[in-house]
């Protein structure tokens, strides 16, 4: 079962409105029409089962049966700093993956060794965001964020609990496994193809990350992304 999406400006306490793509997908692929019930979200939360009450040629119209909020979120909130990477695509997967697994926010960063540092996508990364939420059957849209520089991201963190993914793994670093009680806030920092430079980690324990050890084996940026994600948040 997939959710469908309408802004909330579109609810009120007892119907709302779907418009532009979700009505094509609705009316074109799907052959949805009056009398169907189909679960609709705000992407702030809040989740509706609703029945539609007319199919017009711009909008649907539909009645709000039951509401609730938060339904398959998880506790914490989690912001996946992803360094740009050379491929385009993969950089698409990170963000779709790291949707469904229950990220909070994305921000793509500019790091040292990122290679394609003018990347910007902003419209389609948020557009795959929007979809893969729906799929996964989440009620919350993760934000996705303008490209920012790795320093600034780090400086202006303010989560309860910062990793920073490094295989050279200085300093003292933290294995998964041994946190008993996960914090309700994370930001998670995944470097580039070439990862983060020496300098750029120093910057981020002087800005308390903490070194996250993935193991013994070198993964490519994504993959580190989504393991890490999906460790911190599945179950949670």
């Amino acid at each position: 079962m997939e959710y469908y999406y309408t802004p909330k400006e579109y609810i009120s306490s007892s119907s709302l409105t779907i418009v532009d793509d979700e009505v094509k997908h609705l009316k074109r692929v799907l052959r949805k029409n009056t009398g169907d019930e189909i679960f609709v979200t705000d992407g702030l939360g809040n989740l509706y089962k609703t029945k539609i009450s007319s199919v017009n040629k711009e909008i649907i119209e539909c009645d709000i049966l039951e509401s609730s909020s938060n339904v398959n979120e998880p506790k914490i909130k989690l912001t996946l700093y992803q360094s740009l990477l050379k491929s385009p695509d993969r950089f698409e997967f990170v963000i779709e993956k790291a949707t469904e697994l229950g990220a909070y926010m994305i921000q793509p960063v500019i790091s040292e060794n990122v290679i394609n540092k003018s990347a910007n996508k902003l419209e389609r990364w948020k557009a795959i965001a929007l979809s893969a939420m729906k799929q996964s059957q989440r009620c919350f849209l993760p934000a996705v964020k303008e490209p920012v520089i790795f320093t600034d991201s780090v400086q202006s963190s303010l989560s309860e609990l910062k990793l920073i993914a490094d295989e050279r793994n200085y300093g003292s670093p933290i294995d998964l496994k041994s946190l008993s009680q996960k914090p309700e806030s994370i930001s998670l920092f995944i470097g580039p193809e070439g990862g983060f430079s020496k300098q750029e980690i120093e910057i981020a324990e002087q800005n308390g990350c903490k070194i996250l050890n993935l193991g013994i084996r070198k993964y490519r940026s994504e993959t580190a992304a989504i393991v890490s994600t999906g460790l911190l948040l599945i179950n949670n």
